[in-house]
């Protein structure tokens, strides 16, 4: 098992001296050279032309983050050489997506290491050495890709495209894994999420990433897997060695308690003998009347549209939060599991307003090439928002105890979405100094607003767990 790692003092400290060089790391990265040998290895850029690939690129990922439609005119305007808009529509083609695909895979190595984080955050590094959320989204795309993307079928576009991502806690950073075919299922991404995780990371996730090789690859690995409990899994648990296994009946143990809580330190999920994972802790929550009776209705909504209704058992388990996890008790207690996990659905809401802010799932073109294009584009756009989160986050923290929202940020930002584009004709000098500019805007316009009367997950973490209150001993 991995040791705790000890808090370092001076982390808030090297911390304070990191913000300040946020910026100039950025413009930095941002440095044309780069990119443009990016382009020439791609093919995209054969002879220099008007359109610059440096160029080409900005104005795609942050002409995007505008309210404005991108349309290729306004692409066009944030170039330096003036051309048609039919100039860009031509540059769109086979070798422009593997450009884009080469640049995001650029950004995102060269900003692994940019991981800020609020003091809150840091306290988890005491038990995990990271804590990354694992999620999908998918969206309808232009039929044009439905050879590339086909879709699941039904009543929507021949086209879908799904984008596995992965968002670390800790440092704040988003990660997009994979964009896939639609059709691909979560469960079929389990297996390759958990093979990356290292010694003394937590990976959360909801029931759709269930899959026994991922639990054996994350034991394997020293790592640690935390999901609510698909109730179609059948639980078996044990005494020890010598007594046979026994089939639990979970809602039946759940219906003869008056507890709000109950745990099962070691259960074996799956068919007997065959496509196993664990041994697991089953830690069940009581959820309040008004949760349980939501649940049940959705549940009996849910089978209605089917022409069923739903058993007994299902209607008992819908009343309790079930999560299982392989990390032990004495690295994540019984009674933090769900204050935990909650953390999970505040990261949803935000992966919710990204792909709004984005629109990943809007196009203004059929042209297959321009759509992937766009996509990869808005993807690098993403990592881009999160590490600005990330970083303002923690110098507003550092500075007013308070905390970046990230809906006001994305709006802060897509009101600068075309400034932002333009100033990379001008030099680092004048990049440095929007930066700057849009930097201070943030850290008073984005502030997170807060009832001081109301207690967050991030309070109940630190209260009860990370940094216990005397009277909570």
């Amino acid at each position: 098992m991995l040791a705790t790692q000890p808090f370092v003092p001076d982390l808030l400290t090297s911390l304070s001296m990191l913000l300040p060089s946020f910026l100039e790391r950025f413009v930095a990265t941002f440095h044309p050279q780069p990119f443009r040998e990016l382009a020439r290895q791609t093919a995209w850029l054969k002879r220099q032309g008007k359109i610059d690939p440096f160029e080409f690129l900005t104005s795609l990922v942050f002409g995007q983050l505008s309210p404005l439609r991108q349309t290729l005119v306004s692409q066009a305007q944030c170039l330096e050489q003036p051309v048609t808009a039919q100039a860009i529509h031509e540059r769109y083609n086979p070798r422009a997506v593997a450009y884009f695909q080469a640049a995001f895979a650029h950004t995102l190595a060269q900003t692994l290491d940019w991981s800020p984080a609020r003091p809150q955050a840091l306290e988890l590094r005491r038990h995990f050495r990271a804590i990354h959320l694992l999620d999908s989204t998918c969206f309808d795309t232009a039929a044009a890709l439905q050879e590339i993307f086909p879709s699941c079928g039904g009543d929507g576009s021949a086209a879908n495209i799904k984008v596995l991502l992965r968002y670390e806690l800790i440092s704040g950073r988003l990660e997009p894994l994979k964009v896939l075919e639609g059709k691909r299922s979560d469960q079929g991404q389990a297996l390759s999420a958990a093979q990356l995780l290292k010694e003394g990371e937590l990976q959360i996730n909801d029931k759709g990433f269930v899959d026994a090789k991922a639990w054996q690859a994350a034991q394997e690995a020293g790592a640690y897997l935390l999901m609510p409990l698909p109730h179609s899994l059948t639980l078996w648990t044990t005494e020890g060695p010598p007594a046979p296994e026994q089939s639990l009946d979970l809602a039946g143990a759940l219906a003869l308690t008056s507890e709000n809580r109950l745990e099962w330190p070691e259960v074996f999920l799956g068919i007997k003998g065959k496509h196993r994972a664990g041994p697991v802790r089953l830690v069940a929550f009581r959820l309040s009347p008004e949760s349980a009776g939501r649940h049940r209705a959705g549940l009996r909504e849910s089978m209605r549209t089917q022409g069923r209704t739903p058993s007994a058992k299902a209607l008992q388990l819908a009343g309790w939060l079930l999560l299982i996890t392989n990390a032990p008790a004495t690295k994540l207690p019984s009674a933090l599991v769900a204050y935990l996990y909650r953390v999970r659905w505040q990261i949803e809401l935000i992966f919710r307003q990204a792909k709004s802010v984005l629109r990943l799932h809007k196009t203004e073109s059929d042209n297959p090439w321009r759509i992937q294009s766009e996509i990869w584009a808005r993807l690098l756009g993403a990592v881009l928002l999160f590490l600005w989160h990330a970083h303002a986050n923690a110098q507003c923290w550092q500075q007013h105890g308070s905390e970046i929202s990230f809906e006001k940020l994305i709006r802060v930002m897509q009101q600068w979405g075309h400034t932002i584009a333009r100033a990379f004709l001008k030099g680092p000098d004048e990049l440095l100094g929007l930066r700057r500019t849009i930097w201070r805007h943030l850290l008073v316009n984005a502030r997170k607003g807060r009832q001081k009367s109301r207690t967050n997950t991030w309070d109940r973490l630190m209260d009860l767990w990370l940094k216990p209150k005397p009277a909570l001993l």
